[in-house]
């Protein structure tokens, strides 16, 4: 964000707070909601506790089962001790949870654990999921900023050595067509100075592809559209962006009011579904294409 000019960072917050507004449902009730993820029947949410610190082990955190309109089914899905869960990811009828230093493998069907990878060498602040096949998942950690590739199959994990150093690694979305994950930095030093870009699998080379920086959290991509996620500030100051993978273009997602720090979103059926992390409430916003240009 500060390589925007004072004056168009005050146009893009007018146009993103003059936008018509929209019909956005949200579920309230939670604590900290980080991150969402959808089976094609239910919907699962990651709540970190009663206290905002990602890294805490206090054994209140918890996984939401929800059906798709958002109301809570089971308010405690899973049933081992979690303390901060965050990134979440379904495949193959397994629910994969990053929580603080191990990795955890739950049976979708009864919420039952088949099992763990600990990281606890590596991390204290595992984040975001990305499904690559499988038997290989990527994982990041943000305190480190480091990647991790998961082999599923002897439950182990190696480093992924990125020729630039990706400061606060966050979200991750892969696309195997290109060979890329797509990656996304909360920053350094508490500054928003995080970047957003994807790696080549075939040479671990990163490229940013916008010079904006920011409090990148959340990352997906829709119909060639790459979606991402900015804290702004650590208010309510949140918003959703967009670019155009094949032009470049980047926008702002209309939305009524800036999100409570819009963490790991999901889109299914044309709406956005944002975790608001730091005030417990979970959005549901239909998906507008029309946009307004910022760069």
């Amino acid at each position: 964000m500060k390589n925007l000019t004072k004056t168009n960072l005050v146009l893009f917050f007018i146009l993103a707070l003059n936008a018509k507004a929209q019909t956005i449902k949200t579920v309230n009730g939670f604590n900290h909601i980080e991150s969402v993820a959808i089976d094609g029947r239910y919907m699962y949410a990651a709540d970190i506790g009663k206290e905002l610190n990602p890294s805490a082990k206090d054994g209140d955190g918890k996984i939401y089962k929800l059906d798709l309109k958002g109301n809570i089914l089971d308010a405690s899905f899973v049933k081992e001790t979690l303390n901060a869960p965050k990134g979440l990811a379904i495949d193959k009828g397994v629910l994969y949870i990053n929580d603080v230093d191990r990795l955890l493998a739950i049976d979708i069907k009864t919420g039952s654990k088949l099992y763990e990878i600990d990281f606890s060498k590596e991390t204290s602040f595992l984040n975001d999921i990305a499904v690559w096949d499988k038997n290989t998942l990527y994982v990041s950690a943000t305190d480190k900023s480091k990647l991790f590739k998961v082999n599923l199959i002897d439950k182990s994990y190696s480093e992924i050595k990125t020729d630039k150093t990706i400061a606060g690694i966050n979200g991750l979305y892969c696309t195997k067509k290109a060979s890329r994950l797509y990656v996304n930095g909360f920053g350094s030093d508490n500054k928003p100075n995080g970047v957003i870009g994807y790696i080549n699998l075939k040479n671990n080379q990163f490229t940013q592809v916008t010079k904006m920086e920011g409090y990148y959290d959340g990352i997906y991509i829709d119909d060639d559209i790459l979606y991402f996620s900015n804290w702004v500030a650590f208010e309510k100051k949140g918003v959703v962006f967009s670019m155009q993978l094949t032009s470049g273009k980047i926008s702002v997602v209309k939305m009524p009011e800036p999100i409570s720090g819009p963490a790991d979103f999901i889109i299914f059926n044309d709406q956005l579904v944002i975790p608001g992390m730091m005030d417990g409430t979970l959005l549901f916003a239909p998906l507008k294409k029309e946009v307004y240009f910022i760069n």
